[in-house]
């Protein structure tokens, strides 16, 4: 039953979609701005990777299937970097 929610819950997530503490997803632009902690507008590698522990923090789900899961859900977001300048603009999430 675990496998079958995480894989729901990854396919869900690269949609463009990222957990949201206050809201429980963001998409698109609301991504960008619930995870914009620089204030740029489009998310950078560290911010990509603080939205992928919110979404299964290594704190309490370890293990390598969960380590999949977060590898998975980081190369989604990184498969959306069209121009591949190493920064996610809502325009590019809204894909």
């Amino acid at each position: 039953m675990r496998n079958c929610m995480a894989a729901g819950l990854l396919a869900l997530l690269t949609g463009a979609c990222a957990l949201d503490a206050r809201t429980g997803l963001a998409v698109g632009t609301g991504l960008v701005v619930a995870g914009d902690r620089n204030g740029d507008g489009a998310l950078d590698a560290a911010e990509v990777q603080a939205l992928v522990e919110r979404a299964f923090p290594t704190a309490t789900l370890q293990g390598g299937f969960w380590d999949g899961m977060r590898a998975a859900l980081s190369a989604a977001y990184w498969a959306r970097d069209l121009d591949h300048d190493g920064r996610l603009r809502p325009s590019e999430l809204a894909r």
